[in-house]
């Protein structure tokens, strides 16, 4: 479906994307992965339209439908939020607008046509399978997935937080079903239930889609098959992640062989030629053989990835022993008690986690001690000598996009540390050249990596980190981690990665039931002690269980929501394998009057093109088989 024909992206003398070929199939779902500011932004704007390659070219079936959600989407905050995600039903509401002229023309005339009556009748029909009786139900069960609450659906957009107009734009587009789905970074937006709650709808979903995303349990369990892109160069794997990384390591050992072995097998033939050189008499022979070496395909030795940020936060000023204590904290708002009488303590040196499912109060509590927020009861009091340095969950939305990061960093930096400044950025992986672009350009990772440049520029004692690593990849993840637990200081940190958190907070507080309950230990612990494999379990909403003495009649008798579920699917399946049975005829027919001239076998390409005729007869054998299975089971659901 997807065709890449040697894409390039050059920024400056850098190539981001390096002559891309690639071709994903229908129905793949892809997990885009790769370290911050490899291009898989790019490549996903280059997908939509909205880049143009600097080389190279690539295509789709012309009648791809393309849902993109991305970081720096333009949102329409006047709908109210139910009205906003329908808003995205183009082609339903195409068919609508000529549904309701026909019906509009049969009031006026007093009757209709036998044209318009079958044309009626077809509309109709198209409107069924768009889902256009059930539009209002679907939008509600897409944004109810995404976490929106009844009354949530009922306000307008522009009464919502950032992250919140996101999730109504990812529901926009989950609930149009485009053909190609293109998410940048969806989880930076939702709680564990609706990412748990995503990857359900990403599995049954029937088109393609690539996902870039840093959370590995996501990508594992959404995707089937893995794009990696690093160096401008893209790795394509069929199959899950945990596979592709064992067959990537498995991949450079091979190709770490075969450049020994290959490298000593040159150094052998080099010999050869210089003592054959020496003779006369076989100085011909020589000549020859350089001249084969200088024709072998030579393997490239696997490149050592050298490049992760490297930082240390300047050494702590002392504070008291007692860094912060927090009494009788409450507050709430409006009707929505949120914390109540609060209690929490932190000396000095100690690193704490906070722990909760979304809602329950730690961004809040975090807030509220920097005095974001005003406190409805309670008292807040730092302890002597206390520097807080905060990085807040949105850290990378609150940059000025129009400053470069130089202009940024020397904002409020010590007159001592201007001329290292260009060394700290490089430290985050910015070179030279990078210092002077706008931040505007910067990816979300960027900008994240930016921030927390930022705060090596004075000595806290105190620093708070709320869900610090939602843009960072993989390895500046496991660098931060090491920087912090090295830190001296005292740490409070929010989060909802387990790997991150693992080992390196000696206490853990649980926040539910507008209460902190402790644990003296780290998230290994925490999860122990509640008898959980895992923080996702933990996160998610509790379902209320039936009463024991209730069970179903018949385990395998089908739900009515579950049956008209299943009918919609198989309606949208035969929808979809009739446009590309219909798609597919056309091009064998193209193919066949080009066949049918007499000297074609003769011509330039003709077994490639016979080769693509038998590839189309295949497709269309199988979706006619597709076609027929999905009508045979919507027959036996319609009896």
């Amino acid at each position: 479906m997807v065709e890449l024909n040697n894409i390039s992206i050059i920024y400056g003398d850098r190539p981001v994307l390096d002559q891309i070929t690639l071709s994903i199939s229908e129905g793949e779902k892809v997990g885009v992965i790769g370290k911050n500011g490899c291009g898989k932004s790019t490549l996903l704007k280059v997908l939509a339209g909205l880049q143009q390659p600097d080389e190279g070219s690539f295509s789709l079936p012309s009648e791809t439908t393309i849902g993109f959600l991305h970081q720096d989407i333009q949102i329409d905050l006047s709908p109210v939020v139910r009205d906003a995600c329908k808003n995205g039903l183009q082609a339903l509401k195409k068919v609508e607008g000529r549904l309701n002229q026909i019906k509009d023309k049969g009031d006026r005339d007093g009757n209709l046509s036998e044209a318009d009556g079958l044309k009626l009748a077809e509309l109709e029909e198209q409107f069924r399978i768009l889902g256009g009786y059930s539009q209002d139900a679907d939008a509600e069960k897409i944004l109810k997935g995404l976490g929106f609450s009844e009354e949530d659906i009922s306000k307008k957009v522009g009464e919502l937080s950032g992250g919140w107009r996101m999730r109504v734009e990812l529901a926009k587009i989950l609930l149009a079903r485009p053909m190609l789905i293109l998410l940048d970074e969806p989880n930076n937006h939702l709680d564990m239930e609706s990412i748990i709650w995503l990857e359900n709808w990403l599995q049954e979903y029937e088109g393609t889609a690539l996902i870039v995303s840093h959370d590995a349990d996501f990508l594992e369990n959404a995707g089937n098959s893995i794009l990696e892109i690093a160096n401008g160069d893209a790795f394509y794997f069929n199959g899950k992640l945990s596979k592709f990384k064992d067959a990537k390591k498995v991949r450079a050992e091979n190709q770490l062989r075969t450049f020994v072995n290959q490298q000593k097998e040159v150094a052998d033939r080099q010999r050869t030629i210089e003592r054959f050189r020496a003779k006369a008499t076989k100085a011909k022979m020589a000549k020859s053989m350089e001249k084969q070496l200088g024709k072998m395909d030579l393997v490239d030795k696997p490149e050592e990835d050298k490049t992760s940020i490297k930082f240390r936060f300047q050494p702590p000023p002392r504070s008291g022993e007692i860094v912060i204590k927090v009494k009788d904290l409450s507050k709430r708002f409006g009707d929505l008690k949120v914390l109540e009488d609060v209690n929490f303590e932190i000396e000095r040196g100690e690193k704490v986690s906070l722990v909760g499912k979304n809602g329950e109060g730690k961004t809040t509590f975090v807030r509220l001690i920097l005095e974001e927020l005003e406190r409805d009861r309670g008292t807040v009091e730092y302890g002597h000598n206390v520097q807080v340095g905060y990085f807040a969950q949105n850290q990378d939305k609150l940059l000025n996009g129009n400053l470069t990061l130089l202009e940024f960093m020397e904002q409020d930096c010590p007159h001592d540390l201007r001329s290292k400044l260009r060394g700290i950025l490089g430290g985050f992986l910015f070179s030279n050249e990078d210092v002077d672009k706008k931040i505007k350009v910067l990816s979300g990772g960027e900008r994240s990596r930016l921030a927390m440049a930022k705060m090596l520029l004075k000595p806290f004692n105190l620093l708070i980190f709320d869900e610090p690593t939602n843009h960072l990849d993989i390895p500046s993840k496991e660098v931060l981690k090491q920087t912090i637990a090295r830190f001296e200081g005292t740490v409070i940190i929010v989060s909802h990665d387990r790997e991150f958190l693992r080992g390196l907070s000696e206490r853990t507080m649980e926040f539910a039931d507008k209460k902190i309950h402790e644990y003296l230990g780290d998230i290994d612990y925490f999860l122990h002690k509640k008898g959980l494999e895992n923080i996702r379990d933990f996160e998610k909403k509790e379902k209320v269980n039936a009463p024991e003495n209730e069970t179903p009649s018949n385990q395998n008798t089908a739900t009515s929501e579950e049956t008209y579920q299943l009918r919609k699917k198989l309606n949208r399946a035969i929808s979809y394998c009739e446009r590309n049975i219909e798609k597919t005829e056309k091009e064998i027919q193209s193919i066949e009057k080009k066949m049918a001239v007499s000297n074609f076998f003769s011509t330039p390409g003709a077994v490639e093109i016979a080769q693509k005729h038998n590839d189309l007869k295949k497709k269309l054998k199988e979706e006619n088989q597709k076609w027929d299975k999905a009508v045979e089971e919507l027959d036996k659901l319609e009896e």
